[in-house]
């Protein structure tokens, strides 16, 4: 016999009044259990076993990762990047050394320490160049022929080259739509031509492919279907998106599986790093006292001033309602002082929200590699614990994890 017969039973032989309650019971329960599954899946993330670059899909996982780091520097100091897609050809089967050694050769001819190269698929190699949308001609014009030179003096063995290439912002704020379109892109590059590179058009919006048709103007509820229809698009777009809409950071859902790639490759340069957490106080007195739009509104500003006060190379997320992860490649030393920088510049800020101003503070734990951990999930529960331990205190500070800390958070809530 299933479960929902038997509630169904228990409940026609209750009173209505007593129906009720344990209806209202039960509905307190399941959100509780969410919220709960909610915060297990975080944990389970950033639990998870490291992973090598052993396999095609994990060299195109890792180059996903590359990329939104890029687009996690939305609204901090770059607005633009271009991605190109760099496919090798040669008589025989390019190995994984050839391509490593292309893929080295390469990081030397770039211009700027912002650029980045990763291994894609087994045949292709990925390039980003950080710089504003209208720089790409000269950039990519640029990449093109110091690849030519670098192939020609350094692996006469290859032969041919292609190269297709997508941007932001022009092609949305979607990892994998920008990756698609420059593969896209890739497919369609003619190596038979001097100029094997293709840069991907603009996305055609509707209406410019009905006007270039040369098609009536629809009539207004035809306008507003439409309308309707590009909204759905956008919101299954945002759904699949990497950042959180309201901070413009790494949503919850990715977060942990980005930092895990990242932090190994911090420690295959062997450099240190520092996780930050990073909490807002006092969310659940503004939400009383104003609203949710105002918390939303604290948060959105809290998030912009980590933002601004973090570098290109930090990695933001947003794994809780109010808190912060931040994934440094720098001493655990030098994480304080980005957390002590970041909690200053909160509690001097006035965050204004529907035509009021309102003050608040964070509190922040840190952690460091290879101090407290070697996987993220060490180092997360480390930062975690000093930032609920300076909770407990009730009062906003900055301090780093010692395993004396461990169980002193819950000691002193009780």
């Amino acid at each position: 016999m299933t479960v929902l017969p038997l509630i169904f039973a228990m409940f026609e032989q209750l009173p209505a009044v007593e129906a009720g309650q344990l209806l209202l019971v039960i509905a307190i329960a399941f959100v509780i259990i969410t919220l709960i599954a909610s915060a297990y899946r975080f944990h389970n993330l950033v639990q998870l076993e490291e992973k090598d670059l052993s396999t095609i899909e994990a060299v195109n996982d890792y180059f996903f990762i590359q990329v939104t780091r890029y687009l996690s520097k939305i609204n901090r100091t770059s607005s633009g990047f271009g991605l190109y897609i760099l496919q090798l050809f040669a008589p025989e089967k390019i190995t994984r050394e050839k391509q490593e050694q292309v893929l080295k050769a390469i990081l030397e001819i770039l211009r700027s320490e912002s650029d980045n190269v990763c291994l894609y698929r087994e045949d292709c190699i990925g390039i980003i160049i950080d710089t504003e949308e209208e720089n790409l001609p000269v950039a990519s014009a640029r990449l093109l022929h110091d690849l030519r030179n670098l192939i020609k003096l350094q692996f006469p063995e290859i032969v041919n080259f292609r190269i297709g290439a997508s941007s932001f912002p022009m092609h949305g704020m979607n990892t994998q739509k920008i990756i698609d379109i420059a593969a896209e892109a890739l497919e369609q590059a003619d190596t038979g031509n001097p100029e094997p590179f293709l840069m991907a058009p603009p996305p055609v919006k509707e209406e410019d492919a009905e006007d270039a048709e040369g098609s009536e103007k629809p009539a207004k509820d035809e306008i507003d279907e439409d309308e309707n229809l590009i909204v759905g698009e956008l919101s299954k777009e945002d759904k699949n998106a990497s950042l959180d809409p309201l901070t413009g950071v790494l949503k919850p859902a990715v977060i942990g599986s980005y930092m895990r790639k990242y932090l190994s490759e911090i420690r295959q340069k062997r450099k240190p790093a520092a996780v930050i957490c990073i909490g807002v106080n006092r969310l659940e007195l503004i939400t009383k006292l104003y609203s949710e739009i105002a918390t939303e509104d604290v948060i959105a500003g809290v998030s912009k001033i980590i933002q601004q006060l973090t570098r290109d190379t930090d990695l933001i997320g947003r794994y809780h309602f109010g808190d912060f992860l931040i994934l440094a490649p720098c001493t655990p030393e030098q994480g304080e002082l980005i957390a002590t920088r970041i909690r200053n510049a909160v509690n001097k800020e006035t965050f204004e929200t529907q035509g009021r101003k309102i003050k608040t503070s964070v509190s922040a734990g840190i952690s460091g590699y290879p101090n407290h951990g070697r996987l993220l999930r060490d180092l997360f529960r480390g930062a975690h614990t000093a930032l609920e331990v300076v909770r407990s205190w009730d009062t906003s500070a900055c301090l780093m994890y010692d395993r004396s800390l461990d169980g002193k958070a819950k000691d002193k809530k009780r």
